[in-house]
Order: structure tokens, then sequence, then C-alpha cells
């Protein structure tokens, strides 16, 4: 069952988003009938919501008209997208943000600042959680984009 369609926050009502995230290593738009653009529901009704020819890299899918039906996901025959959908818009709190349709670190440095300060921490999780991206930020090793992925080296 598909998720309530968003809301408009009103005195700490909770919106839906969701993080659409194609893989570029899995997807492969020349090896397939292009199935995720042709079950998806929201296409079906003439909005773009997924756009993949064969000559793409990989599919695009827009997280705005996502309604987070998961029939994308069921379809692809390289398990190459995942739809997450997040309880609220954590927007404020991107911390990094690779592309659109990839990954996205939600928290803020200054959380991570403060676990540190003379204390030992260790970072465990499943992979592709950004415990990695997290400690570059920290490291100093990577700029965060603070979700503005289009314009990675300024930080406005």
């Amino acid at each position: 069952m598909a998720p309530k369609k968003e809301k408009e926050s009103k005195g700490g009502e909770e919106t839906l988003t969701r993080i659409a995230i194609v893989s570029e290593d899995k997807c492969k738009p020349k090896k397939c009938k292009q199935e995720c653009k042709k079950m998806c529901p929201v296409v079906k009704i003439g909005k773009l919501c997924v756009e993949v020819n064969p000559a793409s890299k990989i599919a695009w899918i827009s997280e705005e008209l996502c309604i987070g039906c998961g029939i994308c996901v069921k379809k692809c025959p390289f398990d190459a997208i995942m739809i997450i959908n997040l309880p609220k818009d954590l927007e404020k709190e991107t911390t990094h943000r690779y592309g659109p349709n990839s990954f996205k670190l939600h928290s803020t440095v200054k959380q991570y600042i403060k676990a540190l300060t003379g204390q030992v921490l260790g970072l465990v999780g499943t992979n592709g959680i950004g415990k990695s991206t997290a400690l570059k930020v920290l490291a100093g090793k990577l700029k965060p984009n603070l979700g503005r992925f289009t314009c990675p080296i300024c930080l406005h």
C-alpha cells in the first residue's frame, strides 16, 4: 500500500518525503526494457516521474513526483532502485548529498563534533548509511555541500 500523500506542515504535522536512489553500478538501461518507467503509475498519468531510455547511463527518478509506491523497485530487473520514505522533511538537516537520486547524509556536523570532543567514538552500521562520508566530513577531506549538489564547492 502506498503512503499517504504529502500534507502541508501545519502546527506539528509531519510531511512525507522520499529519497530515490538509483545505483550507477546496477542500472543498465541498454540491457532492460525500462520496466521502471513503463510500470510507474505517475508516468502512466502523464507526468515525468521516471526518465530513462536506452541511451541513458542510468534512470532518473523525480523525488518530488514520486508517490512512494515501490513498483519501480520491484520491477527493476537489476535491483538498482531504492525508494526510501522519510517521516518528515529533513532538508534542513542535510549535511551532504552526492547528486540527484543518490546517497544523502542527514545530520548536522555539530552533533558529530559534540560526540567526538575528548571521546572515542565507534561507528557501526550496515553498508551505505554514511559512516565513511561522516568521517570524511569530520576529517576535512570532504567539504559538505549541505544538500546543494549542483554547486559542490560553494557553501552558501
